[in-house]
């Protein structure tokens, strides 16, 4: 459970009994505590990176069932922390819980373990950190990024502590801390970088020499060229290989290796790459002249030519692989394959110029350069030939999008707060968050008077590590004791701990 996803929630807690603690206070560096609630074993662990203020913190807990000693997995467990004052007693578990889980504004915690950021890819060669508090209808600008010149696509690594961002005019990548918040390097690669993935351990970017590999742990920079540069790129599900469009070809690379092991000649210039991890094949669409090539991912070789609409503007598979989606601006049009059969189950008419589609587990978004509206299309209808698909629509904004100035990355993403999307909408100046079901966006904020081009949502929340064991690392900038609540409501679950952080001068 996300960020402030609790609001109304806290009369659950009437029902619950009293969490018994069986550790005693946290000392600095590492903690084991555990507690007993319901039948539940919680143990919590808070180990710092660094011993001084703002360095990060590593929190952990873990979940079992008290009779069996079986770990609890795929919970969604929240925590808060707040600082205790010096002489204070230890407060109330359950008050605690019930303010955060209640939305009080003035009982916010100091620090969230559920927290998420949202973050626009800007006009003006900036990247907006904003701390989105939907449920106190406003929004916190963390920091603004300048970049050295405006971005074009992004990707995040190592468990989303890192993003990088391709600046064509610059011909670089940035890389940006995202538990600090500042760019921490510009990375040289190839001229105008553009495209990018991640595979192998390497953030790849597309560039007018051929592709650039960057380790992701060290920085360094491996450069493949190839002949015309890479009009496209794309990995593999399991990150093992990427794919490159150049010319007349796909290359294929060993991401590990960061070596090309193959080149597939086609007849046509592919410039959208897409994999799907259900057919294990790579397509490659030629969009001039309409040409859709499938390439066995195994053996490196074609398999099958398709005929499709030309002009489209992007190529997307739904999140299992089966369905490849085509928007198709200059004719109103979406196109979808389906990859079991290699054929074109749907073209759908839509106007006002589609040219994006996101997609959560269970709908896919169709963006309209013409309109300010956003489509919906229930993933489930897809294969279907013989019945219309029955197409959905919410406002998101005021003013039409516009085109997207040249932007690759996506101007609709899935946000962590239940079924729900952000909606970047340029000409507002605004990023809209639309629950599923609703007739309108459920909040938004401004951008401080910059332009989104693009949205992503870094979560810094805890997240499954392993058997029953929910994670996550974050700075914790003012050194003291804290109170540490955790929540979960499905089993139900309420238990306090403590942890000492070290600050400056402790």
């Amino acid at each position: 459970m996300m960020k402030h996803l609790y609001v109304g929630m806290a009369c659950v807690l009437v029902a619950l009994c009293g969490a018994r603690c069986l550790a005693q206070e946290a000392q600095p560096g590492q903690v084991t505590q555990q507690a007993i609630d319901q039948g539940i074993r919680v143990r919590f662990g808070a180990e710092q990176q660094a011993r001084t203020g703002g360095a990060p913190v590593n929190f952990r807990f873990e979940l079992s069932d008290t009779a069996s000693g079986t770990p609890l997995r795929g919970l969604r467990p929240a925590a808060w922390l707040s600082q205790r004052a010096p002489g204070a007693p230890a407060p109330d578990c359950k008050q605690k819980a019930a303010a955060y889980l209640g939305g009080d504004l003035f009982k916010r915690a100091d620090i969230d373990l559920n927290s998420f950021f949202v973050l626009t890819l800007n006009d003006d060669a900036t990247v907006s950190v904003v701390d989105p508090m939907f449920s106190f209808g406003g929004s916190k600008l963390l920091n603004l990024l300048q970049l050295e010149s405006r971005g074009a696509d992004w990707s995040l690594a190592a468990q989303q502590s890192k993003l990088f961002v391709s600046m064509p005019d610059a011909g670089a990548v940035a890389l940006i801390d995202t538990r600090q918040w500042r760019i921490t390097d510009t990375i040289r690669t190839g001229a105008h970088p553009r495209r990018m993935a991640n595979a192998g351990n390497r953030i790849w970017v597309a560039d007018d020499q051929g592709v650039s590999a960057i380790d992701i742990a060290s920085r360094a920079v491996a450069a493949l060229p190839l002949a015309g540069g890479a009009a496209d790129i794309a990995a593999s599900s399991d990150g093992d290989w990427l794919f490159a469009a150049s010319g007349d070809s796909v290359t294929v690379i060993d991401a590990h290796a960061a070596r090309v092991v193959g080149q597939v000649k086609l007849d046509g210039a592919p410039n959208l790459l897409a994999y799907s991890r259900a057919a294990q094949a790579v397509y490659a669409a030629d969009t001039r002249q309409g040409k859709l090539f499938v390439i066995d991912a195994r053996a490196a070789r074609p398999v099958e030519t398709i005929a499709v609409q030309p002009g489209a503007a992007q190529l997307r598979f739904t999140p299992d692989g089966r369905y490849a989606m085509l928007p198709v601006p200059g004719e109103n049009m979406v196109q979808v394959l389906d990859a079991a059969t290699n054929r074109v189950v749907h073209s759908v008419a839509i106007a006002d110029g589609p040219d994006q589609i996101s997609f959560s587990d269970r709908i896919a978004y169709v963006r309209r350069r013409d309109s300010e509206i956003v489509l919906m299309i229930q993933l489930e209808q897809l294969g279907n030939a013989s019945r219309a698909l029955g197409i959905a629509d919410f406002p998101g904004g005021q003013k039409a999008f516009g085109g997207t100035g040249g932007m690759l990355a996506d101007s609709l993403t899935g946000a962590p707060e239940g079924v729900s999307v952000l909606v970047a909408n340029a000409a507002d100046r605004m990023v809209y968050l639309y629950r599923e079901g609703m007739a309108a966006p459920a909040g938004g904020f401004r951008t401080y008077a910059q332009t989104p081009r693009a949205v992503m949502v870094v979560d810094h929340g805890l997240r499954e590590a392993g058997q029953g064991a929910y994670a996550t690392t974050i700075p914790v900038k003012q050194g003291g004791l804290y109170d540490v609540v955790l929540f979960n409501d499905a089993p139900r679950v309420l238990t306090c701990f403590t942890a000492n952080v070290e600050g400056d001068g402790a």
